[in-house]
C-alpha cells in the first residue's frame, strides 16, 4: 500500500494482519488519516487516488521501492540511531550467514552487509543534545511549574506539599494536581527519539538490575553535566523523571535498591552449595555486569568474598565458619579461622560453637574441617594416648608414643608427655601405662590460692568476672576446687544449687566449671567484679558476690573483706581469726605462719595487707650487707630459725635469705617486697655470673621450663614440668584478669617442686619463653622481642658442661632491659 487511497478499506484489524505492524505502527497510521483529514476539511470531497501515473522527462519512469524495502531502510536507519545512542555506532548491523558453497558475488554482499555500521546509516553529530532539550521544556513553564520541579522533584530532600502550598498561599491539593500535570507532560514531552528518551532508554539497558553511576557517566558523558535551572546534574533529573530506576549511594539500580539486592540474593541461592558458596566466574557469566563492579555491588551488599567463592550464608558464627571452611577447600587452624571470619568473638567460644554443631569435624588439636570431607577425625591427647596404650597391649615407651602422636597430628612432644604422666596414665620407668589408682591432687583445697574456708564445711572460690562468664562460658577452676568437692582426674561431678545442676569436670590437664551465667543474672553482676563460688557440704553449690573492700578499714580487716568474711568480723583480732580459718588453720595460729600460707598460696593481695602491719617495711633491709639482714633476722626471730628451710618460711620476712641450705644456686630468692613490684620478683646473680650492663637477670630458667610455659599459653591452664620421667614442677597458669597477671605483666609462673613445698622461680611471657627454647635449640644467645618485634631482653646461651651451666644446672639464662633500654 502506497497510497492514502490503499488504506481506505481497510479496518483497524485488517492494519493490524499486515506482516509486520505493530500498536505503534497502527497508531502512527490512524494519527496521519486523522491529521489530513482536519487539514484537508472542505478541499477535497472525497479521497483521491494522488498515484501519479504519468512519466517524468526523457520518459524514464520514476523508480517506486515496494513497501517493505522501504521499510527495511526505516528500520535500519533507526537501529543505527540507537547503536549511537549505546555509544555503539562501529558495531555491526546485522549478521548474514551464506552457505559454504554459494557464488562469490553472494559472499560479497553478506561480507557487505556484515561491515554495515550505525555510522553508515546515521550521522552522530545530528543528534539532539538532552541538557539543551530540558533547559528549552523549562523555559515553556511558568514559575510556579518550575519552583515544584526544582524543589518537589529535584530537592535533595524533596519538599513537602504542606511547605509549598504555604510557599504560594494555596491548597495542598492544588500543588498535587499542578505535580501531576508536570508528571504527564514530562512524560510526553520526553519520548523516545528525543535526546533525553533515547538516553533514559539506554539506561534501562544498562541498569540489569544495578549499574555503578560511575560506569553510566563514562557511558553517557551527559549524566554528569549540571543543568540550568534547577542546578543539578542530569542523571538526578532523569533518576526523578523516570520510575524504571533510582540512583543510591552511587548505584543505579531497578526498580529500586531493595528490589535489585533482592533479585541477587535470589540469584545467588540458585548458584549456592550445601553451605551458601558461590563460584564467582559462574555468577560471572550469568549476569551483564562487569566483573570488578559486581565485586563492589556483593560487597555493598554485605557478602563476603573468600578464594573467589561468595559467602552467601554469614549471619549466624556457624553458617559463617561452614561456609569460609567450604570455599577454602580444607581444614583451618583455629586461629586462621577466626582471624579470616574477622567477626568479634573470642577463640574459645567459636571452637565451642564449632564442637556442639554436626557440621564440623576437628582434624587436629586446633584445626577444624568439614564432616562432610570425611577426614579423619582428632578427638583428644588423652584419648589418643589411650587408643596407643591399647594397640600396644597397655604399655608403651613414652619416646615411641610421642613420635607417633606428633606424627599425624599438630601437637608438640611436650603436651604428650604431660597428658601421659597425669589423669589416667602415669611414667613408670620411661613406659606410659594406664593409673592402676586415682591421681592424687596437685594442691590441697586449704593450699589454693583464692580457696577460702567459712562456716566449718563451707567454702567460697574467688573469682573477677569477664565478659566470657557473662556470656555464659565455662572457665577453668584450680585442682583444690577439684579436690574439694571430689573431683578425680577424667571425672564429672555434678552440684546441687537453687538455679539447677552446676557441673565441675576435670576431663583435661584442668579442672573446670560449667557456666554460672544464670547466678550472675540473678545478682546482676558487672564485668570486672568479684564473686565467690560458694561450696558446701551434701554437693551444694552457690554464687554470692564480694562486698566493697573499705580501704579506711584496718589491714587486717581488708585483707578479711577478700576472703569473703567480712559478715562479723569487728575489730583486728576478729579480722585474724577470720583470717586463719579462712586457710584452714587454728583460730589462735600466729600471724608468722598465717602470713606464710597466704603467700604460699599465691594470694599476694590478702599477703600484702598482712606485710603491712605484721612486717617491717624493706627500705629496713636494703641497705644491710647480707651477713647484717641474716643477724638481724635471727635476733629478731630467734625461735623461727629452724623453719627457714620450709618454702615459704624463708620469704616471711622482707629480706631474701641468703643462708638457705636446701635451695640450690640455680633458684631466684624472692623478698617480700617485690611481690608488689612488675620486675623485681627475680633473682640476684651477685657473686656469680655478671650481668651485661643495661640488663637485670630474670633467672636461669631451663628449656624444659620454657616449653611448659609455652604449652600453659596455648591451654590456658597448669602443665607439669618434665624433667626426665620426674615432674620438677609447674608452670601455673594464671587469666588476664587476675592481680597477678596485671602486676607481673605475665600469665605463668614457674615454680620449681621441693621435698618440702615449691619454690617459686619467676613470673614469665610468653615470647620470652619462645626466645629460651630457641637459644637452647640453636646453642646461642638471642635476643627477645616483644609483640611488636622491638628487643625486651636476652637470653644469654651457656655450652652444656660449662662452669656456669653446672652451677646453675642450666644453659640459659633469662634477662630483661633495665627501664625498656639496654646500655
Amino acid at each position: 500500500m502506497q497510497t492514502v487511497a490503499d488504506l481506505v478499506p481497510l479496518s483497524v484489524r485488517d492494519l493490524y494482519d499486515v506482516r509486520g505492524t505493530g500498536q505503534g505502527t497502527v497508531e502512527d497510521a490512524l494519527t496521519a488519516l486523522v491529521s489530513a483529514a482536519i487539514l484537508r476539511s472542505g478541499e477535497l470531497g472525497e479521497w483521491e487516488d494522488t498515484r501519479d501515473d504519468r512519466q517524468p522527462p526523457g520518459g524514464v519512469p520514476e523508480v517506486q521501492l515496494p513497501p517493505a524495502q522501504l521499510q527495511l531502510l526505516e528500520d535500519l536507519t533507526q537501529l543505527a540511531t540507537w547503536r549511537h545512542v549505546r555509544r555503539r555506532g562501529d558495531d555491526p548491523l546485522l549478521k548474514v550467514v551464506v552457505e559454504d558453497g554459494a557464488p562469490e558475488e553472494i559472499q560479497e554482499v553478506a561480507l557487505r552487509l556484515n561491515s554495515l555500521t550505525a555510522a553508515d546509516m546515521a550521522s552522530v553529530n545530528g543528534r539532539s543534545d538532552p541538557v539543551l532539550e530540558f533547559t528549552a521544556f523549562l523555559s515553556e513553564l511558568d514559575e510556579r511549574q518550575v519552583r515544584i520541579l526544582r524543589d518537589r522533584f529535584l530537592g535533595r530532600p524533596p519538599k513537602k506539599l504542606a511547605e509549598l502550598a504555604s510557599e504560594f498561599d494555596v491548597s495542598r491539593e492544588r500543588v498535587r494536581q499542578i505535580e501531576t500535570k508536570l508528571k504527564d507532560l514530562l512524560g510526553s514531552t520526553f519520548h523516545f527519539g528525543t535526546g533525553i528518551g533515547n538516553l533514559l532508554a539506554s539506561l534501562r539497558t544498562e541498569i540489569q538490575p544495578i549499574a555503578a553511576l560511575d560506569r553510566l557517566i563514562t557511558l553517557h558523558p551527559d549524566l554528569a553535566r549540571d543543568v540550568p535551572g534547577v542546578n543539578v546534574p542530569l542523571w538526578l533529573v532523569l533518576d526523578r523523571l523516570d520510575e524504571y530506576f533510582e540512583v543510591t549511594d552511587g548505584w543505579a539500580a531497578a526498580p529500586d535498591v531493595a528490589a535489585a539486592r533482592e533479585q541477587t540474593r535470589i540469584l545467588l541461592e540458585d548458584f549456592a552449595t550445601d553451605h551458601g558458596v558461590v563460584d564467582l566466574a559462574a555468577v560471572t557469566a550469568a549476569t551483564s555486569v562487569p566483573k570488578t563492579e559486581l565485586l563492589a555491588w556483593l560487597s555493598w551488599c554485605g557478602y563476603v568474598l573468600h578464594n573467589n567463592q561468595i559467602l552467601t550464608r554469614t549471619r549466624s558464627l556457624n553458617d559463617h565458619a561452614a561456609g569460609l571452611l567450604a570455599a577454602t577447600g580444607e581444614p583451618l587452624h583455629i586461629d586462621e579461622l577466626q582471624l579470616q571470619m574477622g567477626r568479634d568473638n573470642s577463640i574459645r567460644s567459636l571452637a565451642n560453637q564449632l564442637a556442639d554443631d554436626e557440621r564440623f569435624v576437628r582434624t587436629d588439636r586446633a584445626t577444624w574441617g568439614l564432616a562432610s570431607w570425611q577426614l579423619e577425625e582428632y578427638t583428644s591427647i588423652r584419648q589418643q594416648i589411650g587408643l596407643e596404650l591399647a594397640a600396644a597391649g597397655g604399655e608403651v615407651e613414652i619416646g615411641q608414643l610421642i613420635e607417633s602422636i606428633t606424627n599425624r597430628f599438630d601437637v608438640s612432644s611436650s603436651s604428650v608427655q604431660a597428658y601421659a604422666g597425669n589423669g589416667d596414665y602415669e611414667i613408670v620407668r620411661g613406659l606410659v601405662r594406664r593409673r592402676e589408682s586415682p591421681a592424687t591432687p596437685r594442691k590441697a583445697p586449704s593450699a589454693t590460692r583464692r580457696l577460702f574456708k567459712f562456716d566449718d564445711d563451707w567454702w567460697k572460690f574467688r573469682v573477677t568476672i569477664t565478659r566470657d562468664h557473662l556470656r555464659g562460658s565455662g572457665f577453668p577452676v584450680p585442682s583444690g576446687v577439684a579436690s574439694l568437692v571430689g573431683c578425680a582426674q577424667g571425672g564429672v561431678v555434678e552440684l546441687e544449687s537453687d538455679l539447677g545442676t552446676q557441673s565441675i569436670r576435670w576431663t583435661g590437664l584442668q579442672p573446670s566449671s560449667g557456666t554460672i551465667k544464670r547466678f550472675l543474672d540473678r545478682l546482676e553482676v558487672r564485668e570486672g567484679q568479684n564473686v565467690f563460688l560458694e561450696f558446701g557440704p551434701y554437693s551444694r553449690f552457690d554464687v554470692s558476690l564480694q562486698g566493697p573492700v573499705n580501704p579506711e578499714d584496718h589491714p587486717l580487716e581488708q585483707a578479711a573483706a577478700l576472703t569473703g568474711c567480712a559478715e562479723g568480723v569487728g575489730n583486728p583480732e576478729d579480722a585474724q581469726m577470720a583470717l586463719a580459718i579462712a586457710v584452714d588453720l587454728p583460730v589462735d595460729a600466729k600471724p608468722r605462719r598465717i602470713l606464710s600460707a597466704y603467700r604460699q598460696r599465691g594470694d599476694d593481695d590478702i599477703a600484702g595487707l598482712l606485710e603491712q602491719e605484721w612486717t617491717r617495711p624493706r627500705h629496713q633491709w636494703v641497705d644491710q650487707s647480707p651477713a647484717d639482714r641474716a643477724g638481724s633476722r635471727a635476733a629478731e626471730n630467734a625461735a623461727a630459725s629452724t623453719a627457714r628451710g620450709r618454702a615459704g618460711e624463708s620469704d616471711l620476712e622482707v629480706g631474701p635469705d641468703e643462708h638457705d641450705n636446701e635451695v640450690d644456686a640455680s633458684d631466684e630468692m624472692i623478698d617480700a617486697g617485690s611481690a608488689g613490684l612488675h620486675d623485681d620478683q627475680v633473682s640476684s646473680d651477685i657473686g656469680w655470673v655478671s650481668v651485661p650492663a643495661g640488663y637485670r637477670s630474670v633467672g636461669w630458667i631451663r628449656p624444659h621450663e620454657a616449653e611448659a610455659a609455652v604449652l600453659a599459653y596455648q591451654l590456658h591452664s597448669d602443665v607439669p614440668m618434665h624433667d626426665g620421667d620426674k615432674i620438677a614442677g609447674w608452670a601455673r597458669y594464671v587469666d588476664d584478669n587476675s592481680g597477678d597477671a596485671s602486676k607481673f605483666r605475665a600469665n605463668v609462673m614457674l615454680a620449681r617442686a621441693r621435698s618440702q613445698g615449691e619454690r617459686i622461680v619467676c613470673w614469665i611471657r610468653e615470647h620470652e619463653a619462645f626466645s629460651i627454647i630457641q637459644a637452647a635449640a640453636e646453642e646461642r644467645s638471642v635476643p627477645v622481642l616483644g609483640p611488636d618485634d622491638v628487643a625486651t631482653g636476652l637470653v644469654q646461651y651457656f655450652q652444656a658442661g660449662s662452669e656456669a651451666a653446672e652451677r646453675y644446672r642450666s644453659t640459659t639464662r633469662l634477662l630483661r632491659e633495665l627501664n625498656g633500654q639496654a646500655a
